[in-house]
């Protein structure tokens, strides 16, 4: 797979994300999607998608790109990004800087989002 074309993938990913588009997510991820969040928790695909996506729970202001690298095989993906994040959870704002590690696999033709791990950048 091209540079541009997991590129752009990680983009769609940020975007429906952010857009709290549940359906479009769950489409996305894998069965056995595994998330580590920047304070540990740990998230299966539906608490993921009821933590990080449903806008009943977050409010996404912006997710954007500051660096992305990739390292793709045949059926897997490492994408390493670092984010700056604005959002609402709950009653409490966050903004930050974070690096993440998002893992994808290749079934078929398409590519999924396994998973991966987010650690939060202290500038």
């Amino acid at each position: 797979m091209e540079t541009l074309n997991m590129k752009q993938l990680s983009d769609d990913r940020a975007t429906k994300q952010v857009a709290g588009d549940l359906d479009a997510m769950r489409d996305l991820m894998h069965d056995s999607f595994r998330y580590v969040d920047s304070s540990g928790r740990q998230f299966d695909k539906e608490t993921f998608l009821d933590q990080y996506v449903d806008p009943a729970a977050i409010q996404w202001i912006a997710q954007e790109t500051v660096t992305f690298d990739e390292t793709v095989t045949t059926d897997l993906a490492i994408v390493k990004v670092l984010l700056e994040e604005r959002f609402i959870l709950g009653t409490n704002a966050y903004e930050g800087r974070f690096w993440a590690l998002h893992l994808y696999i290749k079934e078929g033709d398409d590519w999924l989002w396994q998973g991966g791990q987010a650690t939060m950048i202290n500038e």
